[in-house]
């Protein structure tokens, strides 16, 4: 007989957790009704620990991933405020620039500019306001618009006094105009020198041999080539002030110019680093005023960081009539006491206002603008042209002149007026959806014709975008 035993061997029992979870709660249980004073700090102190290993670590991680991707400029845009806005809900800003009371020209505004910002799109437009255009006001007087301040700073006192601006630029634009910022020469030397200087595309050669001299008792001369230049603060500034064998416009339009190089180079690389913020202040603090809280500041500095450039749009209002915003023109000197000054075409502000809505509120029209022609559909000779010329002052762009005319190529007529597209979608209901539908609505306004698809089959690539088809109703405005 074996004298070993034999026993039955049994199968490994299935896991059951919730009778595992029942026995481990069982015994948490009947320990902590069991345990001791010592023994319950004992088990309360692992879990603390436990319970701090986890928190350490979390914050360590999350110190480490904000030190390696920490940017200055983002904790300090944070601490910006909402600013006001308009129907449209763009920011507007009253820009003024002048000498300064160490240079010549104090308290006249060389630099008088409206810009409107568009924080959903990222987008500004800018309007830049001849020093010559001469203004009548009830509440400010009449004179140049750069003899403003100087004249009601007196009575509103010297800050207060910029917000004239506000009011003036508010009512020739028909902009609701909350803000100002006037910075004088001194400040927008000491801004581009503590960048290292700026890098601007000059459109064309410079001659200047009336530049004030830095005692203002006589003139020095100031010449420039064309092509991208380096420039200083002194020649920023020369640049942006000479006018004397340019003009008053062009003088804007390189200013506007020097303004974007500042921001182009003060953002290089996406970041400004402490030394660079350090003196810019230092330049703003001494030489600026403005309407805006240290916060509204915050904000315009986040908003100029991360704008869509291509999207900018820079006009200048001026004299010549043949081209884009030339809506002033010089009266005769006898009659504003021997006076050069510049006044509205009309002399009201009406034209002036249906072109900044076109910059400010409807700004799509002028960042891209589309090719259209202009058809003659009545017997009028000459219609399509002064009707084109009368686009081309607003912005838009019309590429072609001609008669309308039918298959055979013979002249048509047409009784009303229309405007035709040649781009479109149809929607799933068979409705037609035009492409530009912007410009369209913009034409519509200024030609009183109604938008309709183009019925014809001819269309190439260099066919316009749109054409406007004058009829026999057609009034020149």
């Amino acid at each position: 007989m074996s004298d070993f035993r034999t026993r039955r061997i049994h199968s490994k029992p299935p896991v059951r957790p919730f009778k595992m979870l029942k026995s481990a709660m069982g015994w948490c249980f009947g320990f902590i009704g069991r345990a001791t004073k010592k023994q319950w700090s004992y088990a309360m102190g692992v879990v603390l620990i436990f319970l701090a290993s986890i928190i350490v670590f979390k914050v360590s991680v999350g110190i480490y991933n904000f030190i390696g991707n920490f940017k200055p400029q983002s904790l300090v845009f944070a601490l910006g405020s909402e600013l006001k806005q308009d129907a449209n809900g763009y920011t507007n800003i009253v820009l003024l620039g002048d000498g300064g009371h160490e240079r010549d020209g104090a308290d006249l505004e060389d630099t008088i500019i409206v810009a409107s910002l568009d924080f959903k799109n990222k987008t500004v437009s800018m309007l830049s306001v001849p020093r010559d255009f001469y203004v009548k006001t009830a509440d400010f007087g009449s004179s140049k618009i750069n003899e403003m301040y100087r004249d009601n700073k007196k009575k509103l006192g010297e800050v207060e006094g910029y917000k004239v601006y506000q009011s003036i630029l508010g009512d020739i634009t028909g902009l609701d105009i909350p803000y100002f910022i006037r910075v004088d020469f001194n400040a927008f030397v000491d801004i581009v020198d503590s960048l290292g200087g700026i890098t601007v595309d000059v459109k064309e050669p410079i001659y200047d041999p009336y530049y004030p001299n830095s005692t203002d008792n006589g003139y020095t001369v100031f010449q420039m080539d064309a092509g991208l230049q380096e420039m200083d603060g002194e020649t920023a500034l020369k640049f942006s002030r000479s006018r004397k064998t340019t003009s008053d416009f062009s003088r804007s339009a390189r200013q506007q110019q020097v303004l974007m190089a500042i921001k182009e180079k003060a953002l290089a690389g996406g970041k400004i680093n402490s030394g660079t913020i350090s003196k810019m202040y230092s330049a703003i603090s001494k030489n600026m005023n403005t309407n805006m809280s240290l916060r509204d500041l915050i904000t315009l500095g986040s908003f100029a960081k991360d704008f869509d450039q291509s999207r900018m749009i820079s006009k200048v209002l001026h004299d010549d009539p043949s081209r884009e915003g030339g809506f002033l023109y010089t009266p005769e000197r006898q009659y504003y006491n021997g006076m050069f000054v510049l006044v509205p075409d009309g002399d009201n502000y009406d034209l002036i206002r249906k072109y900044s809505d076109l910059i400010f509120n409807k700004r799509d029209v002028l960042i891209n603008p589309v090719k259209i022609e202009v058809l003659n559909g009545t017997k009028n000779q000459g219609v399509a042209r002064s009707a084109a010329s009368y686009l081309n002052r607003f912005g838009f762009n019309v590429v072609n002149i001609d008669n309308l005319t039918d298959k055979s190529g013979q002249k048509k007529y047409v009784d009303k007026t229309f405007i035709r597209y040649n781009s479109w979608d149809v929607a799933d209901d068979g409705s037609i959806i035009a492409h530009h539908q912007s410009t369209l609505d913009a034409l519509s306004a200024f030609i009183n014709g109604e938008p309709i698809p183009n019925d014809e089959q001819n269309l190439n690539a260099e066919s316009p975008d749109i054409s406007v088809v004058l009829g026999l109703d057609y009034k020149l405005l």
